[in-house]
């Protein structure tokens, strides 16, 4: 194969390069000179040092995420040793929820509280702050470990208001959960 490679060469330099004349040999001498280091600069160099200046500017923003997916991953092996919350039946959940009402001040907003299922409650409010919504909802969040099967909200004209009809549950199996086999774990 070596072979073969330098007769083809050898071939090529009788046929482009003795054929020349000396002036020409000089001119193309002089150009190869010249482009060789310029497509080298324009190939090879002038890329990596963009590519490496990219990486200068990203490798901050990927280290941090990957910082983050660290905490992220030790948090939920936290979370997986804690004990599971006890799940609360519909009437133990709708007494929650009513307290919970009362210390933020919501009873009058309330048009709807009913159990809703084995482990369910549906709340609709006529007239709240959906910042009061937040706050409300975030605390039953962390206090009942009450998560929201469904929301549907429709803003009124008073900037802020709104008029909120949502189910809630504390972690029972739900009916979809039953269909898709997952048991009620999130």
């Amino acid at each position: 194969m070596n072979a073969t490679l330098k007769v083809h060469s050898q071939a090529f330099i009788k046929k482009h390069w003795l054929t020349r004349t000396s002036s020409e040999r000089q001119i193309l001498t002089f150009a190869a000179a010249i482009l060789l280091p310029l497509l080298t600069y324009l190939l090879l160099w002038q890329p990596a040092h963009t590519a490496v200046e990219k990486l200068h500017l990203t490798l901050p923003v990927m280290r941090a995420q990957a910082l983050q997916l660290q905490a992220q991953a030790a948090e939920v092996a936290r979370l997986r040793h804690l004990p599971k919350p006890a799940v609360l039946d519909a009437q133990s959940l709708k007494s929650a929820v009513e307290s919970a009402v009362a210390r933020y001040k919501m009873r009058d907003a309330i048009s709807v509280l009913d159990t809703q299922g084995p482990n369910g409650v549906q709340i609709s409010l006529a007239a709240i702050s959906f910042e009061q919504w937040l706050h409300f909802l975030h605390e039953l969040q962390q206090e009942q470990h009450v998560r929201a099967e469904s929301i549907s909200i429709a803003a009124l004209p008073q900037t802020g208001m709104v008029k909120i009809s949502a189910t809630l549950s504390n972690g029972g199996i739900s009916d979809n959960d039953a269909i898709s086999g997952n048991g009620g774990s999130r």
